[in-house]
């Protein structure tokens, strides 16, 4: 059975590629010397026995990148350093005229590729000196010496062995920003709330630029007040927590113009200890043009802030400046105007996620809050109504006991209609967990309500239908709350002998109309069913009581499909 082969990663191509290269310049260096025009002479022994090791090292280094050893990122460390030393010992042989010199370029654009500008001008530097010193050893025993030929060889190092390394940091930079922006996207999630993103983006902010902290400076417009984030090395996720600040101090914090991105430098000294003037320059958010602007404003913030470099962007929240984002730290010309940039980039990219977060937890809490509204209501109307009514039989049963009557019809009715409370209890239960159910189950559901509501009161319910009233479970779950609240106000509220429900589906409209004919014409004391109306607004829709002619009333609802 064969394995399914892996895909390939930018990284692991990078490396097969630097692999396949080195062993190709192993095998190069075999043919230079072999052919080299100045030697006419056969490679020595300790020359072949270098470049067959050199050619075994480029051959198990590749078949290490084919097979993605484990091993490899150790590897890759110090492989750049393996690559400079051969070249350096087969120059050390007597090779130094043969070609040999330019293989030192390979290692310097490794390590710059890989591991930045530090990294990469340590091995031009050492390349450099290996080859100044080489030249210096064989000036006074070479009868053609020249000292311009001597000093490119070291100048060609260090001048493009830098471009290269400014070249190579430059690249791992970007690398650097491009995953930065992609896990601050992915720490902006909606179901991490909005001070646990805030709090995660602003630590890496501050990890990624090594910053001594973070601060976010917060004005809530509606109440005027001020909140201030802060995330620092003793505690780094507290910018998931705000803390209220005085107001003058936030204001001093926020007096840099509202369009400005700031970076302050500092002032730092030299070895020799003269002052090297640090700089305070802003770039315009909107036309990215950069201005000197603000540099009093500048310096009163950093030393309000007691730190040497700073670096400081608008926080926009729907288009509306409601606070600033400071990067601090004590050492100077710790930040440069590509940071500035570049961290005005990720506050924009990522404000508008901050903003979805706060609207899906507003939504989120609305939601809640209307369903605590719901089950609340649910309760009210399907639990606590019937046993008001079983209370009411049981107070009537101990009366008719007190007075010698024979109770044990009452009590089996009592047994009967708690067993059918019970039922109706669990499937309110299995009611808040269930995610479906027919779309016709509305009329069977108030006709069987009708039945035992009739059994319990002994006011006679009659239903009507008319019309489709196929409807989704949750609509008619709430339709049916509606005619069961309804009901209990007529027991409660009435003293009518009878009572009608009817259904219907008009102009796009659920139609439930509750009535009451009234006792012996008595009008009933005018009141709203507040339960009915919340129900009724909750689905869009409205609720109202109309008066009949018979002294009766009907609750009229009107929810739209």
């Amino acid at each position: 059975m064969s394995t399914p082969a892996r895909p390939s990663t930018p990284r692991s191509i990078d490396d097969r590629m630097v692999a396949a290269t080195r062993l190709l310049l192993a095998i190069l260096a075999v043919l230079i010397i072999s052919l080299d025009p100045f030697t006419h002479r056969h490679p020595t022994v300790a020359t072949s026995l270098v470049l067959g090791l050199s050619i075994v090292y480029g051959m198990v280094l590749s078949i290490l990148t084919l097979r993605d050893s484990r091993y490899l990122a150790s590897i890759n460390n110090w492989a750049h350093w393996v690559d400079a030393g051969w070249y350096a010992t087969l120059i050390a042989l007597g090779h130094s005229t043969s070609g040999i010199f330019t293989f030192f370029f390979f290692p310097i654009l490794v390590a710059a590729f890989r591991s930045g500008l530090t990294s990469a001008l340590r091995v031009a530097t050492a390349s450099a000196v290996f080859a100044t010193v080489i030249g210096l050893a064989t000036a006074f025993s070479a009868p053609d010496f020249e000292l311009n030929r001597l000093l490119l060889q070291p100048v060609s190092l260090l001048v493009l062995g830098f471009m290269l390394a400014y070249r190579g940091e430059f690249e791992l930079t970007l690398k650097r920003q491009l995953a930065l922006l992609k896990e601050v996207t992915r720490l902006s999630n909606p179901r991490f709330g909005v001070d646990q993103t805030i709090g995660s983006i602003m630590a890496r902010l501050r990890a990624f630029y090594e910053a001594d902290s973070c601060l976010l400076v917060l004005r809530e417009p509606a109440t005027d007040t001020f909140h201030l984030r802060r995330a620092d090395d003793r505690d780094p996720a507290g910018g998931a927590r705000t803390e209220p600040v005085p107001a003058a101090l936030a204001q001093r914090l926020l007096a840099l113009p509202t369009n400005l991105a700031i970076v302050h430098t500092g002032t730092s000294r030299a070895w020799w200890r003269l002052p090297v003037g640090g700089r305070r320059q802003g770039c315009d958010v909107a036309t990215g043009v950069r201005t000197a602007e603000s540099r009093e404003v500048s310096a009163t913030v950093a030393e309000l802030l007691d730190v040497e470099s700073f670096v400081t962007v608008p926080f926009r929240s729907r288009d509306e400046a409601v606070g600033r984002l400071y990067l601090t730290a004590q050492r100077p010309r710790a930040f440069d105007d590509l940071d500035g940039d570049f961290l005005r980039q990720v506050v924009e990219h990522v404000a508008p996620v901050i903003d979805s977060v706060c609207l899906v937890d507003q939504l989120a809490s609305s939601a809640a809050e209307e369903e605590r509204r719901r089950i609340a209501r649910d309760l009210h109307d399907s639990v606590l109504q019937p046993y008001i009514g079983l209370h009411m039989g049981l107070v009537a049963t101990r009366q008719k006991l007190a007075s010698g009557g024979d109770v044990m019809g009452d009590l089996d009715w009592l047994i009967a209609m708690t067993s059918i409370e019970i039922a109706d209890l669990r499937n309110f239960a299995q009611g808040l967990t269930a995610s479906a159910g027919c779309e016709d189950s509305l009329l069977p559901a108030v006709r069987r309500f009708a039945g035992r509501f009739s059994a319990a009161t002994h006011i006679k319910v009659h239903v009507e239908a008319a019309g489709d009233l196929r409807i989704n479970d949750r609509l008619a779950a709430q339709a049916f709350q509606i005619v069961a609240e309804g009901l209990s106000n007529v027991r409660r509220h009435t003293q009518a002998p009878r009572a009608m429900v009817r259904l219907g589906r008009e102009n796009g409209h659920l139609i439930l109309r509750i009535e009451d004919e009234g006792a012996d014409g008595a009008s009933p004391a005018p009141f709203t069913p507040r339960s009915i109306t919340e129900r009724a607004a909750a689905l869009g829709g409205r609720a109202h009581v109309e008066r009949r002619e018979d002294g009766g009333s009907a609750v009229v609802v009107e929810i739209p499909l």
